[in-house]
């Protein structure tokens, strides 16, 4: 599927997701959410919080790109150096990982779910340039900030809602 053309399309496709993405959480129980049956052992829980934590940090960065600030992919300590990007994102995920499992569900929730509202706050108050144009951040070296955020939405909430109807259509 094509990237968006517009903020409409963009908004809409990153509402939908959600939805399907809240959809399925409704569908589950507490125990469900936190047991550590995907990938990695991780547990729905650890999807939510990831996802939020990736939101967050686009929130960060694209902050850091209005201000004209220097921007760190993905965070100091993380940042990616040559040809690495995936094992540092890789680095990074395992990161969050750990700074997130011991965390209680309820927190998580709250948080994916703001998050998610703060994400969709910021997209609404973008311009068209900030979003679409590929030279409008300079940082981005060519690079529109559409493809990051769509990286970080509804595709990343794509990939989890994957991963957690594979584990439901297919338990252990």
């Amino acid at each position: 599927m094509s990237s968006p053309n517009t903020k409409a399309e963009l908004l809409h496709r990153i509402r939908e997701r959600h939805a399907d993405m809240e959809e399925l959480l409704s569908s589950l129980s507490p125990a469900q959410m936190r047991a550590p049956e995907l990938d990695a052992g991780w547990s729905v829980k650890d999807s939510l919080a990831h996802i939020a934590a990736w939101e967050k940090l686009l929130l960060d960065m694209v902050a850091k790109y209005q201000r004209g600030e220097p921007v760190v992919l993905w965070a100091p300590g993380f940042e990616i150096v040559g040809d690495n990007g995936q094992e540092q994102m890789n680095r990074y995920n395992a990161h969050l990982f750990e700074q997130n499992r011991e965390r209680e569900l309820v927190d998580v929730l709250n948080d994916f779910r703001e998050t998610f509202m703060q994400i969709v706050a910021l997209i609404e108050s973008l311009s068209d340039a900030e979003i679409f144009d590929a030279d409008h951040f300079s940082a981005r070296n060519g690079r529109p900030l559409i493809t990051f955020i769509v990286g970080d939405t509804y595709e990343h909430y794509d990939e989890h809602l994957g991963w957690i109807r594979n584990w439901l259509a297919n338990p252990a």
